[in-house]
Parts: C-alpha cells; structure tokens; sequence
C-alpha cells in the first residue's frame, strides 16, 4: 500500500504479522550523477555514527541498546538511474514484551534526530567526524585492488558503460573523496534534505493511520524532485567486443565477461530473463557450473549474474591463463544451445523450481520485504506473490531461447596473473 503524504514525500506500508519487528526505512532518492557518488556514501558514513543529541558511537549505541536492542543503519544504493540514501531503523513489537514506552514513536523520533540534526560546528559537519569517515572510506577505495575478483568486477563495469555514473563504482573514486571538502558535503546534504524524493516505508504488525502519524512526524516538506526514470538503457554499442587485461600478480587468473541483455524489472519478458539466467548460470546445476567447472574442470568457479535495472548480464569465472581461449568457447557455446532451444524439460522446470523457491524463502526476510515495496511503489507496480510465482511457471522452451538471442557480449576483463609493470 502506497500513500502520497506530501509533493513529492510517500508512505508505503508493508502490514504483516509475520515478524517480531517493525522496521522503518527512510529512503532520500535522487537521480543517479557521477559527482556524487562519493558525497552519498561519505554522508552514510557520518550521519550514521553520530547526531546533536548522541555525539559519539558510545551513546548513539547507548540510545539503541535502552529500545531493547534496536538496530540502525545509514547506507547507500545504486539501482539502474537512481541512487537512495537510506536511513533504517527495527524494533522489537511492543506487542512481545512486556512495555507501554512507545518504541516506534522513540525511533522515529531517533531517526528525526539522525536525519535533521547532524553532529555540527557551525555550517559543517564535525570536523572530526568528518576526517575520521573521510580516511575510513578512503582505506576501503584504496584495499578495492586487493580483492581480485571485486576489482574485475568493477573493472568490467567500468569497461561495458558509456556513462559515468554507471561505470564508476558505487562508492565514487579517490579522486572524487580527496576534492570533498566539509563545507561542500553539508551544503550539499542540506539540498538533498530540501530536495530529494522521500519514500518511506514502514514494515510490521501496524495499521494504516498509524503508519500515516509516525511517518508525518518526520516532518519533511513538500518539494518537487527531479523526475526519475529508474532504469538505464544503454545505447547498443559497436560489434566490437571492448577487452581489457591487468597484469596482477595472482594465483587464480579472473575472466569477467559482460553483456547486453535489453530486459527490464517486470516487463513482459523479465520472468523469461530471470529462467534464462538461472540456466545459463545462476545456479548450481546451470550449463556454466556443469560444464565450464564440472566436466570440463576448467574453472575453479564460473556463474552469471542478471542486473534487471540496467540491462545487463555478467559472468565471473576463476580459470588458469592458459585456458582462456578454450573457456570462451564453451561459454559461448552454452549460449548458443540455449539459443537453439537445446534445453530438457528436467532442466527447466529445475531452474522454474529454483526461482521460485528463492523467492519464497525471501519472503523471510523483512528488509527484502521492504526493498520491493520501495521499487513497488517507484514503477507504480503491486506483484502479488501468487502472481510472480504464475508467470515463472508460464516461461517457455521458446521464451528462454528468445532471450538468450538477445544477449550480446560487449566486454572481457582478464586479469592473467602475469606481472608486467603494474602494480600488485
């Protein structure tokens, strides 16, 4: 259920007594730019360790621990053309212990807090704070290189997109953090605050006027956000395929392949998408796993992944250098069975029951709960579970074979665990 409390500030209610918890998730969204990357996540990193009201970890953790252990957390999310900065809170539901104390008025009066009144020195944030977060998250973006299959990972999308935003990695660059200064970061939160489209979305056992009370007392304004358009086609490119390779040294060498695959979340053919890529390689019994690993054994892993908000299908593979070539070739030829149609019914009922399966267990989980009811409510859309689970059942042999016809590799990474004048 999704409310409109203000221009441009929703309320949408996940009403469940499934849980033992409430959780809320306050979400600022704006459209996905490069330049600010870097800002969003350094903002998660100090609004989330420090406030007016509890100046250090010790007392904000001091606050949480008296609402019985309430969990809170500050983070960011990059999803197709937009990008959400997050505020979460869960509590224990009064109806389980034995209070009257108002827990869900006490968080939302601490995410109030969090949100609206930063730990300040004048028109900045703490400088401490602020210095701290800033050498913090610059000790992650400088350890990314050490972790040789992220860094394929983020080389490969720095390699397949055109456009900045979406080839730059979710936390931005160094480059990007050195240039923040503490004067620009608050002046820009204060915009946010002002301007970014608020999506609120409560999870629990709680009524729809008691949703309406708790989210109107967090008192944003009304504001007119950019229009946002959530997913991110990219142009079709040159029928070139992009390669490049880093000499690292490494004992797995990384081949990370990228391709286009034009579907998006909840369109017709997404559901033909989701079972294509469960048995090209989303799962263990897939025509990767079984015959790049299994029966080949030329790889220590091989999996694909499906990114409905940009059109885009990866593979990641841990092979030896030498068996570059041949694990190309099986790859593609897995892709052209499928193609063919080349596929058991076993295999695809398999993948059918796989989906679905994942799907329910998810269902187990309150933040996946409130992470569709986000997207729900961005694109207008209301999938009921029994709904989802037809459309999976109704995907076809020819529907799958359709969507592997789609599917166009434009770039390789190869990191080949050769060391030629670059740095470990």
């Amino acid at each position: 259920m999704r409310i409109s409390l203000k221009s441009g500030v929703s309320l949408s209610l996940v009403s469940t007594k499934q849980f033992k918890t409430t959780r809320i998730a306050v979400d600022l969204i704006a459209p996905l730019k490069s330049e600010a990357l870097t800002k969003r996540l350094l903002l998660a990193s100090i609004l989330e360790n420090s406030s007016q009201k509890y100046p250090n970890q010790k007392i904000l953790s001091e606050e949480l621990a008296r609402m019985y252990g309430a969990g809170f957390g500050v983070s960011t999310e990059r999803k197709g053309n937009i990008h959400a900065l997050s505020f979460n809170f869960e509590c224990v539901n009064e109806h389980f212990l034995n209070t009257t104390d108002g827990l869900l008025e006490q968080g939302i009066n601490f995410l109030k807090e969090i949100i609206f009144e930063p730990l300040l020195d004048g028109k900045r944030f703490d400088p401490k704070t602020f210095e701290r977060q800033k050498e913090v998250l610059a000790d992650y973006i400088n350890s990314v290189r050490d972790d040789r299959q992220l860094f394929a990972s983020l080389e490969l999308n720095n390699l397949f997109f055109e456009d900045t935003g979406q080839a730059l990695p979710s936390f931005g660059d160094i480059e990007s953090l050195d240039k923040i200064t503490n004067e620009e970061l608050y002046e820009y939160y204060i915009e946010c605050l002002k301007s970014n489209q608020v999506e609120i979305i409560i999870s629990g056992d709680i009524t729809k006027e008691q949703a309406k009370e708790l989210a109107a007392n967090l008192n944003f304004t009304a504001r007119h956000p950019e229009k946002l358009s959530v997913f991110y086609a990219q142009p079709s490119q040159s029928q070139v395929v992009k390669e490049r390779i880093h000499h690292l040294e490494i004992s797995q060498a990384k081949l990370n392949l990228g391709y286009s695959l034009p579907v998006y979340f909840q369109e017709n053919k997404y559901y033909s998408a989701l079972v294509f890529n469960d048995l090209f390689g989303g799962q263990p019994l897939s025509k990767l796993f079984v015959n790049v690993r299994e029966k080949s054994s030329l790889a220590y892993y091989a999996s694909s992944s499906y990114d409905s908000f940009r059109g885009f299908l990866s593979v990641k593979t841990g092979i030896e250098a030498e068996n570059k070539k041949q694990v190309l070739q099986i790859i593609e030829q897995q892709l052209s069975e499928l193609r063919a149609g080349d596929i058991t019914k076993k295999e695809i009922e398999t993948a059918k029951r796989s989906l679905i399966n994942s799907y329910l267990s998810q269902l187990d989980h309150q933040g996946v709960l409130l992470s569709r009811a986000l997207f729900n409510g961005l694109l207008n859309k209301d999938l009921q579970e029994k709904e989802w689970i037809e459309k999976i059942k109704n995907v076809t042999l020819t529907d799958v074979a359709e969507i592997a016809k789609m599917v166009d590799l434009e770039a390789i990474i190869f990191l080949d665990g050769e060391v030629k004048n670059e740095n470990n």
